[in-house]
């Protein structure tokens, strides 16, 4: 089974376009659900076409995109970037409701990459049949392990303040930390990441975002994602207090691997352990 792709553009709350992609498997008589890749910060959508491949090849229609100003949707230079973070949350919502509209007679699943997960509560979720987040937390430094413990407060009380005055966008690639990103986003992102609570010490109302979740919910972690730390995950599953919740968190050894860390889960050259990662979506998984 093949995967056809239809790339198309809808538009933000904002006003300003968001490209996205649809992957179809070529026997459309197998549609058995349909998926949406929602991507990490500074992961352009093209970076999820294996995994979507895959999904495809098990029968599902998959929906990936870029956040506006990012990647596919950008139409201006990173500097002139206007958008933050609860901007993407919006344009990940105004995918969902088109995802839902458009695929309304198959069950939807949410896989959330990393800030994926965290941008889930920012939706209407009562659309999906579940979701899953992957290589998810909240973003507080000292919560960091390893050497990000270290890092981490470097980034976000120097490096990320500094460059971005300078550049007029955080000039990760160059760096060769996270990637390029809107300065915005980035200003927030360091404001969040000094507060024991992240975002919900800025927003508490955001608490009840996450608490009206009420829907199956599977939290992929693994051991040896030096971005996202043990901690950190733990604080954010905390916060979907009511979602009906599965924790896994992997060794690599566990999954046949070597290595995995943040961005292992969607690589090509970890295709294999993707049976055990979303076998509970292609099971058919529980509905609402």
């Amino acid at each position: 089974m093949g995967t056809e792709r239809r790339d198309y553009e809808i538009t933000a709350e904002n006003g300003q376009p968001l490209n996205a992609t649809r992957h179809a498997p070529t026997d459309t008589g197998t549609v058995r659900g349909a998926v949406i890749l929602v991507p990490a910060i500074a992961t352009p959508a093209r970076h999820y076409y294996p995994l979507a491949d895959w999904f495809t090849q098990q029968g599902y229609v998959v929906h990936t995109f870029d956040y506006q100003g990012y990647g596919a949707s950008a139409r201006t230079p990173l500097a002139e970037v206007e958008a933050d973070i609860l901007t993407w949350a919006d344009d990940a919502a105004v995918i969902l409701d088109h995802v839902a509209e458009t695929e309304d007679s198959v069950p939807l699943h949410w896989v959330g990459h990393s800030l994926g997960g965290q941008l889930l509560a920012f939706t209407d979720h009562s659309k999906l049949t579940q979701a899953t987040i992957m290589c998810s937390g909240t973003g507080y430094w000292k919560l960091s392990e390893g050497r990000n413990r270290v890092l981490a407060p470097a980034l976000w009380y120097a490096i990320a303040a500094t460059t971005t005055r300078i550049r007029g966008y955080f000039p990760g690639k160059r760096l060769r930390i996270l990637g390029d990103l809107p300065a915005p986003v980035m200003r927030q992102w360091a404001y969040w990441c000094k507060r024991p609570n992240y975002m919900l010490d800025i927003h508490s109302e955001f608490a009840d975002n996450f608490a009206s979740l009420t829907i199956p919910l599977t939290s992929i972690s693994f051991t040896d994602d030096e971005t996202m730390s043990a901690p950190a995950t733990r604080q954010l599953e905390s916060w979907y207090v009511n979602a009906q919740l599965e924790p896994r968190r992997y060794e690599p050894s566990q999954l046949g691997a070597t290595r995995i860390t943040h961005m292992g889960p969607i690589k090509y050259r970890n295709a294999h352990i993707w049976p055990e990662l979303f076998g509970h979506i292609t099971a058919g998984g529980s509905g609402n």
